[in-house]
């Protein structure tokens, strides 16, 4: 039938058509204007402040209500960061490493004392026996070299105990550079990138966030 008409009136059929057109382009527009209308009261405005960087939540700078302009600081993050490059070498305590040397220094001591004795005990035993013949003179020589040998490592030995004791002195002396060093930290602020109102704050001191995570929500500026 639309056929039968188009071909009874040509005129008729263009005016037709350009009215045809005409609807399409405002049912277009209409359709447009619903779609930013539902976008706009959807979600228009509101300004999502996330977390730079991953780490606790050392202070939160606005509360709700409160308007802000861009730039303005919202949470403060600190990132706690370990020394890099540097081995963690454990040192030793100069007090007890002095302690020690003084401990063992005595033991050799001891010891030194008691080879002594034994060689000069060994020294008054030949003695007689090398005057009466019964035992060779090579014999008390050699048991007097030992004895002066026995003397020596008793000096050597008292003399290292000394020198731990000094060793202790200056331990005592110098400042206790042992004390475990706190972890570098650093300030990171999570900033409004626009003027706004704060509408809502979901982060707390103390809290553990990770980069990207939302910590307030704001409502733009109109």
């Amino acid at each position: 039938m639309r056929n039968k008409f188009l071909q009874s009136s040509p005129r008729r059929a263009r005016k037709f058509g350009v009215a045809l057109h005409a609807c399409a382009l405002v049912a277009l527009a209409v359709l447009a204007s619903a779609c930013a209308g539902g976008k706009d009261d959807a979600g228009r405005g509101l300004i999502i402040v996330n977390a730079p960087v991953a780490g606790e939540v050392r202070r939160v700078l606005v509360r709700e209500g409160m308007v802000v302009n861009a730039g303005t600081p919202i949470v403060e993050i600190v990132v706690r960061t370990e020394a890099r490059g540097v081995p963690q070498v454990k040192t030793e305590d100069p007090l007890a490493r002095a302690g020690r040397n003084i401990d063992a220094a005595q033991a050799r001591i001891e010891a030194a004392r008691a080879e002594t004795v034994r060689a000069e005990v060994e020294v008054q035993r030949l003695t007689p026996l090398v005057a009466a013949g019964d035992a060779q003179q090579a014999q008390l020589d050699g048991a007097r070299a030992e004895y002066e040998r026995a003397q020596r490592r008793l000096q050597e030995a008292q003399g290292a105990a000394q020198d731990a004791q000094s060793g202790l002195v200056a331990a005592r002396r110098q400042p206790q550079t042992n004390a475990p060093v706190a972890p570098a930290e650093q300030i990171v602020a999570a900033e409004a990138t626009s003027a706004g109102t704060v509408s809502v704050v979901s982060a707390r001191v103390g809290d553990r966030v990770t980069a990207g995570q939302p910590l307030a929500t704001l409502r733009a500026a109109q």
